[in-house]
């Protein structure tokens, strides 16, 4: 395997030169330089670099061995190891008795260099895997769980666990935009919990939860407000419900998504929107989409243009809100209540349905929300 590209040996170059004002040369494990600070160097065969190798420890280079050596000046070279073995040389230019405190340091900076490069694509594979995972289990129907189980288990993940599907949706989805939040949200994922991107520029967290049912509650709280804390002012959450196998992820998911768009609608305010508190908004939604009559919710259209200040439609918005108890109504809305009766009277006249009578008022409450989300 070859652990020294060109490019991370160039990377060695450039950062040991900005600290010390000497050439570095860094060579492979044949000898060949792949990195310098001078670059008419590159590609020649390096003889010290050769004897490195050849024994595994430190080569001084004085003038006169230099002068012995063929593409080799006066300098220090040091082995490069990692995980054990020798993987290339690099190399200090000067008298080595001016340069003897630094070298060992240049040797330390390489390896740090190679190590953090070796955990950085380690750490990438991991989350290409991830990304492929979530993918996967939220956009396929017929999902073949048993290999993506396996698949998981790969980075040390083991799916046979209940979870719910996160959903973040910001409003800035460049690539640029979605990598900065992503980079922000790892920090709180749990290391059994699994984060891709979609398509569509959506994070997805596939959110391992605790089996006991206040647990789940209070720690889903606390995640959430870390997640506010990190994202991004503008980001939106939804919260899918929780999925016992694998399988049920993607209807979690698309509860997660619905979530963000009806709440989103109907409480602008908010920033995290949970399947749950918004289930029967959703539901009905769907059915008031499917509804092929074009002029279905005319009536309510008829209230909202009779008056310009909104009265009854807000009394309407309250009465729901209030379940219907007309002391409640009549003080939240500081009028008398034959005030409201006289408003629920003119409801009524104006849209055919009358609130106070439960088909009524079901027909009005799927109304509205059609007009809030069309």
């Amino acid at each position: 395997m070859q652990f020294l590209t060109r490019e991370l040996a160039q990377e060695i170059v450039e950062r040991t030169m900005s600290i010390l004002n000497r050439n570095i040369n860094v060579m492979n494990e044949s000898g060949v330089i792949i990195g310098s600070g001078d670059p008419e160097r590159i590609g020649q065969l390096h003889d010290g670099a050769l004897l490195v190798l050849r024994t595994g420890e430190r080569v001084e280079i004085d003038q006169l061995r230099a002068a012995e050596l063929k593409s080799s000046r006066p300098g220090i070279n040091l082995p490069i190891s990692f995980n054990g073995q020798t993987v290339g040389v690099v190399g200090i230019t000067g008298e080595p008795e001016d340069i003897r405190n630094y070298a060992e340091l240049v040797r330390m900076a390489a390896e740090l260099v190679l190590e953090q490069s070796f955990l950085l694509e380690n750490v990438q594979w991991k989350q290409r895997i991830q990304n492929d995972i979530v993918n996967q289990l939220i956009s396929e129907e017929n999902v073949d769980e048993e290999s993506v189980i396996e698949r998981a288990r790969a980075v040390g993940i083991a799916l046979r666990q209940p979870r719910m599907v996160i959903v973040l949706d910001g409003p800035d989805s460049t690539e640029a935009a979605v990598q900065k939040r992503v980079r922000a949200v790892q920090y709180e994922v749990g290391r059994s919990d699994l984060i891709g991107v979609t398509f569509n520029h959506e994070i997805v967290i596939l959110k391992s939860v605790p089996e006991a049912p206040q647990a789940q509650n209070t720690e889903l709280t606390l995640f959430l407000k870390r997640l506010l804390q990190v994202a991004g002012g503008s980001v939106l959450i939804g919260c899918g419900s929780l999925a016992e196998r694998p399988k049920g992820l993607q209807a979690s998911f698309n509860q997660a998504r619905s979530a963000i768009q009806v709440g989103g609608r109907l409480r602008a305010g908010a920033r995290v929107y949970r399947y749950e508190d918004y289930r029967l908004e959703i539901m009905l939604s769907q059915l008031a989409w499917e509804e092929e009559d074009q002029q279905a919710f005319a009536f309510y259209e008829q209230l909202l243009g009779h008056e310009k200040k909104g009265e009854l439609a807000h009394t309407l918005e309250v009465f729901i809100e209030e379940g219907g108890e007309l002391h409640s109504i009549a003080e939240r809305l500081f009028i008398h209540r034959n005030t409201l009766r006289y408003r629920l009277d003119k409801i009524t006249e104006l849209t055919g349905r009358d609130p106070r009578n439960l088909k009524g008022l079901m027909e009005l409450y799927i109304a509205r929300l059609w007009h809030h989300l069309r």
